[in-house]
């Protein structure tokens, strides 16, 4: 096996010192007064001797490993077929590969909050970019730490903290304001988690909006799919005789599943029931009819949260806010119309 060629090698061949040579093959000879010909002596000699950095000295040199991670709130969710985590992903990867980073899926299993954050800080990774639940204890260990993140399709009242998120509010209004205007009066909404802060700000969107309409808030027309019986649920309220005329789903992903389950109840789409989603993702172009669905630009979103994240790791200028909140824009498809006169 060829023996790895070192630093050593190369300022031995070219004569100079093994200082010389790391200024020179880290891009900073101009800050160090090297020549242009003692540069290119180096060059050719790293080029003859076929030299190749090694990756674990430099990060050893510079502090950085070039390498960020994405930790969500369970690691289960890499491997799902959410729309949204695919679009969440693609954006991610495209800010790494335009700002020159590795990326690192934070999928460990801890033992403990203290573990999690150990495993994060121990210097693989330079920052993270976290989605997770309010109030998450780990992300304050993190804070504590003053280790490097950014905050995406979540937000902090922190105004120090960094993230990029969505007006989430406001797509719930949007979402139900559609619904009220087409004349719906007995609407429904699916929600997340009890402690997404994302679910919560779009439920107290619909919650105002049908508040400014005149329009009674029923809290058995509001399902979570964190509840063990979400689809029994779902489909109880769904054949009942006060059944809702339209549903305000807080994502893409369970305003799919509704479509189908009630297409399988016989009810139609949206002749019986209107659905909006949230989210927009392209598979809203593939369901029958096409969904209708609040436009959060995720891919946009996720690849402006890693270069934000990477300008600070790299403690360059911010340029712009550190805390970035997006307009929620509705697409109308079909999955939305005015009730029918026997509803």
């Amino acid at each position: 096996m060829r023996q790895r060629k070192t630093l050593s090698d190369v300022a031995k061949l070219a004569g100079v010192g093994k200082v010389t040579v790391s200024y020179v093959l880290n891009g900073r000879a101009a800050e160090a007064r090297i020549s242009a010909e003692t540069s290119e002596r180096i060059l050719a000699a790293a080029r003859d001797l076929d030299y190749r950095p090694n990756a674990l000295a430099r990060m050893l040199l510079t502090k950085q490993t070039d390498t960020i991670a994405v930790v969500f709130q369970y690691a289960e969710y890499f491997r799902s077929a959410s729309s949204f985590i695919g679009d969440v992903m693609r954006g991610v990867c495209d800010g790494c590969v335009e700002s020159g980073v590795d990326l690192m899926l934070h999928t460990k299993t801890p033992s403990d909050l203290m573990a999690e954050a150990d495993a994060l800080t121990d210097g693989r990774v330079d920052g993270a970019l976290v989605l997770r639940d309010a109030h998450d204890e780990m992300m304050e260990l993190l804070f504590t730490r003053k280790f490097p993140l950014v905050l995406f399709f979540s937000r902090s009242e922190d105004p120090s903290v960094p993230f990029v998120d969505l007006d989430n509010f406001m797509g719930g209004k949007l979402a139900t304001n559609h619904l009220l205007e087409l004349g719906h009066r007995k609407i429904a909404m699916l929600r997340g988690s009890p402690h997404s802060v994302s679910s919560n700000d779009r439920h107290s969107g619909f919650r105002s909006a049908l508040e400014a309409a005149g329009v009674a808030y029923r809290s058995e027309f509001v399902l979570s799919d964190a509840q063990p019986d979400y689809i029994e649920s779902m489909v109880r309220m769904m054949t009942g005789p006060d059944r809702p005329t339209a549903i305000f789903s807080w994502s893409d992903d369970d305003a799919f599943q509704c479509m189908k389950l009630l297409t399988e109840f016989g009810l139609n789409i949206p002749g019986d029931v209107s659905i909006v989603g949230f989210d927009s993702s392209n598979a809203c172009e593939r369901t029958t009819p096409a969904l209708t669905s609040v436009n959060q630009p995720t891919v946009e979103m996720a690849r402006r949260a890693t270069q934000l994240l990477v300008q600070i790791v790299r403690n360059e200028q911010i340029s712009g806010p550190h805390q970035i909140v997006f307009p929620p824009v509705l697409d109308i498809r079909g999955s939305t119309s005015p009730p029918s006169d026997s509803q």
